[in-house]
């Protein structure tokens, strides 16, 4: 059975039609997939093939596509072939996140699952090396954290204890759901977040444990804890702080610490360093924080309506799911380009030798032999790059999952799905009241406003339709609910 499946290319990892791992898929499978990767336009060529209703076989696709042009028929509804998906079915049992991808209660694409890969999340970071110079205790509640920035200042007064990359919205998104409130979560623009206390979307703001957010972050602002530039500090501004020694504390990505921060810390001080501490517990004794969403469920593989043989292309996926299918289109084949060792995959020192002058070694053996998540895999695998990674990013990986499985630490969830109808109105809705909401909020934190008014602000960004904007994503919500 020959298949052409289209896709979009990374210019980090070019994609070779003939790789070793598709001829490995043809030798187990049967199938013979012709990829054809498009570089640069890819959306733009997506577009057309769908809007003349001449797609290939198969065709990477997200979500709004399948929202759009489902209903048209010309994807196949893979859902109606869960009787040839056992492997799969078994995948998103616990994946809830996925009905939000069914279209009219329907599924038409096949969505790319993570396996392994190393945790990253927001998290609270701060200089440790100074706690402990300065005796101080690492802070397990926000009253402790701002107690501790309080002592590091008076310790290093020309310090900015707290810095932010990106501006206001960013600040706010990486508080508000540790605090007990919502809003703005990773990089969104929306103040809409899932509470799942009531199993609900909520605008944030208009909620009373929003205003908790605020109070705090102006009295750190105010007593100079934070940073006086945090509105329009760039990723720049906010690592060179960061790198430099400036900045003591920060809630992001705790990849940057190892990668970035700590590495020209050190090379003044080899003491000095950047860590990851527990989550924090707020007000109401609530222990709670975010990791990035799990799996790539915006990235999907949607089948032509028009396929001769659509079953044995379903059954492809399933193999492509299966534990065989994992390992193929992760590492290749075993004893050509991996060794199994005590379980784990380990990339053939050959196939290592080779591309060692390669900048980023992983991506080069993946191009070569055609893997991972910038090929055509649907349950990505990442062991390769835990393999090469710094030992502090894995021990912030494990930490990320230990507090996962606590329950202290929750995967972000995507927004459900939106008609047409719903995309148009939400789009003049939050025009309004975001808009409303940008232009007041810094004044807040930086007192040009005092909080006595925060009530009234509220009750105007009511006024002009936060409500309306979350009826319209919980009855979205509630359309794809289990």
């Amino acid at each position: 059975i020959k298949v052409t499946l289209m896709m979009g290319e990374n210019s980090v990892q070019p994609v070779k039609p003939n790789s070793p791992s598709l001829e490995e898929v043809l030798k187990r499978t049967n199938v013979a997939i012709n990829l054809e990767a498009v570089p640069g336009n890819f959306e733009e060529k997506k577009s057309a093939l769908i809007a003349t209703n001449n797609i290939p076989d198969i065709l990477q696709v997200e979500l709004k596509d399948l929202q759009e042009f489902a209903k048209t028929g010309i994807f196949l509804p893979i859902s109606d072939y869960m009787e040839y998906l056992p492997n799969f079915q078994k995948l998103i049992e616990d994946r809830p996140e996925i009905n939000k991808l069914k279209v009219d209660g329907k599924l038409y694409g096949f969505p790319v699952l993570e396996k392994y890969r190393i945790a990253v999340a927001p998290q609270p970071m701060i200089r440790t090396d100074l706690l402990e110079k300065h005796n101080l205790q690492v802070p397990t509640t926000f009253d402790e954290l701002y107690e501790v920035l309080k002592a590091l200042k008076k310790e290093y007064p020309d310090s900015v204890p707290y810095t932010t990359r990106n501006g206001t919205l960013s600040l706010i998104g990486q508080l508000a759901y540790p605090m007990g409130s919502g809003g703005f979560p990773g990089f969104s623009q929306s103040p809409m977040y899932y509470e799942p206390d009531e199993d609900k979307y909520l605008y944030g703001p208009i909620h009373p444990d929003f205003k908790k957010v605020i109070a705090f972050l102006n009295k750190l602002y105010e007593e100079e804890l934070l940073d006086p530039d945090y509105a329009v500090n760039t990723k720049d501004m906010a690592f060179e702080k960061l790198s430099s020694g400036r900045a003591l504390f920060y809630y992001d990505n705790n990849t940057f610490a190892a990668r970035q921060f700590n590495p020209a810390l050190q090379q003044k001080d080899p003491n000095a360093r950047i860590e990851i501490i527990p989550p924090l517990r707020n007000d109401e004794g609530q222990i709670r924080s975010y990791r990035y969403q799990r799996d790539w469920l915006t990235k999907m593989y949607a089948i032509s309506s028009k396929v001769k043989d659509p079953v044995a292309i379903v059954k492809l996926y399933d193999w492509l799911y299966s534990e065989e299918g994992t390992m193929v289109s992760n590492f290749g084949v075993e004893g050509v380009h991996y060794d199994l060792v005590d379980g784990v995959p380990v990339v053939k020192q050959s196939l290592a030798d080779q591309f060692k002058n390669q900048g980023d070694i992983n991506s080069a053996i993946r191009s070569e032999i055609g893997l991972g998540l910038l090929s055509y895999a649907v349950h990505v695998d990442e062991t390769w790059d835990a393999l090469i990674t710094d030992k502090y990013m894995l021990e912030m990986g494990e930490h990320i999952d230990r507090y996962t499985e606590m329950g202290h630490i929750q995967f972000m969830p995507y927004d459900p799905p939106f008609t047409q109808d719903e995309t148009d109105q939400l789009k003049k809705l939050e025009t309004k009241v975001n808009t409303l909401f940008q232009q007041e909020i810094d004044k807040f934190i930086m007192g040009a406003r005092p909080m006595s008014e925060f009530d009234d602000f509220v009750q105007k960004l009511i006024d002009s339709g936060a409500p309306e904007i979350e009826n319209i994503y919980n009855a979205a919500y509630e359309r794809v609910r289990e």
